[in-house]
């Protein structure tokens, strides 16, 4: 009789254990299952990168902002769009704090194997760019000893540092100063005020930039050699990234990126379907 006990209480453990086991890591959901169980897709976007994503009216507008209502009607789930400095963002998707940076992150090698790039949604070169009327400058010769704007942690800021090391190695002086903003609008706005000389932007947000703010901002010079920009997840969302490519996907084939590039920056672009580096997620 007690060898039978035994035999049932041990019987009982197992099933406990078992159960344990399947309601743990294993039986866990993934990003998209979490999104699709919720109905809702919780995204951050910096809302100051236009054309991208900047506010007006008070709404979130631009091309990026068109690609992720589409997207989000796609997947057929509601969406929740938190307004974030660039400061922190990509922190925050790591941190779970929200499914997706839909907002414009470019592709490098030393971000692709912390974060799950979608396709890439835009192609730029990094443009810098003067006060209008600034006739002291003319191109890259004349950018010795000025104090120049990056946003901090982006890929404009890189290029910048690249560029100052060049100059010096050239003989030159380089910058007077590299000051780093949280935002692109304060780095404009540091620009039209004087407080900088020249500020940094993707080539194509100088249209909009200008009809903004007309007889404000200038080209001064393309440096680099282009820079791909994507959505990111967090490493742990790759089939929430498949399942936002899938869209995207069915967006080019329709020819509906096409239309929205040029809606927004006035061409198309040439986006490459082999877009990232070797041990990316």
């Amino acid at each position: 009789m007690k060898q039978l006990q035994r035999r049932q209480i041990t019987k009982g453990l197992l099933a406990c254990a078992t159960a344990f086991a399947l309601s743990g890591p294993a039986m866990a959901q993934s990003v998209l299952e979490g999104v699709t169980n919720n109905s809702k897709i919780t995204v951050a976007t910096e809302v100051a990168y236009p054309p991208m994503e900047f506010l007006k009216d008070g709404k979130v507008v631009g091309y990026g902002k068109d690609i992720l209502d589409l997207i989000v009607a796609d997947m057929g789930v509601e969406l929740e769009q938190l307004q974030l400095p660039w400061d922190g963002i990509l922190a925050g998707v790591l941190a779970k704090k929200y499914d997706l940076v839909a907002t414009s992150v470019a592709i490098k090698e030393d971000r692709v194997a912390k974060y799950a790039f979608t396709r890439p949604l835009a192609v730029a070169e990094t443009m810098l760019v003067k006060r209008y009327g600034d006739d002291d400058m003319a191109g890259l010769d004349d950018v010795n000893g000025q104090i120049v704007g990056v946003e901090l942690g982006s890929s404009q800021a890189q290029e910048v540092e690249a560029l100052d090391a060049e100059l010096k190695a050239n003989g030159g002086s380089g910058f007077a100063g590299i000051r780093g903003f949280k935002s692109t609008d304060d780095m404009r706005l540091a620009l039209a005020g004087g407080q900088i000389d020249i500020a940094t932007i993707p080539s194509f947000s100088l249209a909009t930039m200008q009809e903004q703010r007309p007889d404000t901002f200038a080209q001064l010079a393309n440096i680099g050699s282009g820079t791909l920009f994507a959505w990111v997840a967090h490493p742990d969302g790759v089939d929430l990234r498949d399942r936002v490519n899938e869209a995207l996907v069915k967006l080019e084939q329709a020819g509906t990126l096409k239309e929205l590039q040029m809606k927004w920056f006035g061409f198309e672009m040439d986006l490459p379907e082999d877009y990232l580096p070797e041990g990316a997620l």
